[in-house]
This record gives C-alpha cells, structure tokens and sequence, in this order.
C-alpha cells in the first residue's frame, strides 16, 4: 500500500492546506513523501530491467491478485486506466470491482460537459464486456451535489489537498481486505546537462489520493520497482534516440500515450484537452471550469470566497500554494 505525506518539523499531514497552516509562513520546510521503503530507494535505477513492459504489467497484476482479497479497480477509460484494464482482461486475471465516478455539482451527471468522455465511452464500453466478466460488479459512484454543498468553504482546507474542483473523492469504505487501485504513476523524466532523472512531485495523481488509505498504484509500487524503473527507460530512450533532451511533462505524457499505453476505451476531445495553467487554479482543467459553471449561486459564491478571502495565517490561500517534490532519481547518462 502507498503510503504518502506532507512533514513540518517531525509531523506527517495527510492534508496538504493542514501542513501549510501548520508551516505559519515557514512554508520551505514542508517537505513531501512518498516510496521511502528500502526497496523503493535503494533499487538500481540506472538499470533498464530486461523483462518486457507486457510482462512486468502482467506480473504487476498477479502480484496485486495474490495480495488482496478484494480488488477495486478505479477505471476513467483514459490511456492509463484502460492499459491497466486490458491487462488484466488479457490474462484472466480475476477482479472483484470496477469502479466509475462521476461528478457533478447539481447532480446533473448526464448533462455535466466534463463526464463526456464517462458517458459516451466509458459507461457503454463496460456495459458491452460486462457478460464476459459475470462475476465483476460494475459500481457507477456518483458524487453531486451533497459533496459540493458539504465541502466548498471552510472545509476544504481540512479535507482537500489541492485547488482542483475535480481532486479525486474516494467514499469512506470500512473494512481493510480490498484494495483501492489506481492507474497511477505517469514516469515524469527529464534531462539536466545530459544526465537523465525522473521526478515525483506533490503535483503528480499522487497528491489527489495521500489522505484515503487502502491505496494501491498499478504502474508504481515499492512491491515492483521495476516496472516503473521500466516505463522510466522506455521513454528516456524515446527521448534519447530523437533527441528530445528539453521535453516538459506535457510532451513526455504525450510520449508516454503513444508507446506505452493503449489506445483509450475513452478518446479525449479536443474541447476538453488539458490546458497548461498554474495548478494554484481552480480551472487549470477545462472539466473543472465546466464544473464551476454547472455549480448553484451558492457554491459559485463559496468558491470565490476560496480565492478572495480565504487565508491561512493571515495569507490568501492562493498564495501559499507550493509544489514539493518527493524524490530524483538518477536514470543515467545520455
């Protein structure tokens, strides 16, 4: 299981907002963690592992098999979730639960632009396969507008970990034999002076899922370091033989689309494509801009209120917010 954290002066936090308030100002002492056991970080990154990426996935799914008794596979129908779910197709490999949410602020789920992708693709892909895997259940979590009403304000500083209207919301579930798994991590490598590392930052899928528990990653796992070791050199080669040595994250996701995942059971359109603002945005996605539109006055106005009056420490929010990396780690030498 993933375990991950912000840490001011010997406290972990779960929530970032509790570690910036708890920073009173001090805000570069914050650090973020994640992947700190012995056989994360002492493992040979330089070292592309020679199995196949095919294979390391399958491995990587028969190993999350013979550890959990329960699976729930969290599945968007995107490059990364879809990859994860093919493998486990291909090879018969047994899951319990898969997983979809959708969102929307006045629980208009069909009507809301930024479940498009959930609704026209994704929802009538699982229905289509759903006879081929009888003993799967197919849950639809649907988070509308209780959520919103609850948690725009005040609470969002004590039960969010970021400014995106969309941040991932996992519903409290008791137990502890399944395990939440997620299609993360995306392998950020990039290039200094001609020596390659990847990097692993609070900005990552990471930081939406610190504060539930029961979380396990797909592609990235201290259980099987080498299939993220391996996704880290398919594309530092890519990178390498074209000659790509000042590629940003934006184009390394792109390259990471094409040769390391499959095509998606759900095609991004191009109205919704990403879009490259700050993250310190509520709208740095056009989803979360189409979700503050479909939003009541009332959670309009606690929204703003987000980022014209509230402060922690006597600072407006927005401009407390700073990124930390976990790790760099050292791939090798071009």
């Amino acid at each position: 299981m993933i375990n991950s954290y912000w840490e001011y002066a010997g406290t972990r936090y779960k929530n970032k907002f509790r570690a910036i308030d708890a920073a009173n100002g001090d805000y570069k002492r914050i650090t973020f963690h994640a992947y700190e056991e012995p056989s994360f970080t002492n493992y040979s990154w330089t070292v592309e592992p020679k199995t196949p990426l095919r294979q390391l996935m399958k491995d990587r799914a028969l190993q999350l098999r013979d550890k959990h008794r329960y699976i729930k596979l969290w599945f968007s129908g995107g490059n990364d979730s879809t990859t994860m779910l093919n493998i486990f197709l291909e090879n018969n490999i047994h899951i319990d639960e898969i997983c979809v949410y959708r969102m929307s602020s006045n629980n208009d789920f069909k009507g809301n632009g930024g479940e498009y992708e959930i609704n026209t693709y994704t929802l009538p892909y699982l229905k289509k396969i759903q006879h081929t895997i009888p003993k799967t259940k197919i849950k639809i979590i649907e988070i509308g507008q209780e959520y919103f009403d609850d948690v725009l304000g005040e609470k969002w500083l004590f039960t969010r970990n970021s400014f995106d209207l969309r941040e991932t919301y996992i519903p409290n579930i008791k137990g502890k034999n399944f395990c939440n798994l997620f299609a993360n991590l995306d392998p950020f490598v990039l290039c200094r002076d001609g020596k390659w590392y990847w990097e692993l930052w609070d900005t990552d899928n990471i930081k939406d899922i610190t504060s539930y528990r029961n979380i396990e990653h797909f592609y990235t796992s201290s259980d099987m370091p080498e299939l993220h070791a391996k996704q880290c050199h398919v594309i530092k080669n890519f990178l390498v033989y074209n000659k790509l040595f000042n590629a940003n994250f934006g184009l390394v996701k792109e390259i990471l689309r094409n040769i390391v995942r499959d095509t998606p059971i759900a095609p991004e359109p191009s109205w919704l494509a990403k879009e490259d603002l700050n993250r310190t945005n509520m709208f740095f996605v056009k989803k979360s801009h189409l979700q503050y539109k479909q939003s009541t006055p009332e959670q309009k106005d606690k929204i703003k209120y987000l980022f014209t009056n509230a402060k922690v420490n006597g600072v407006l929010l927005p401009n407390v917010m700073n990124n930390y990396m976990a790790k760099s780690v050292y791939l090798g030498d071009s």
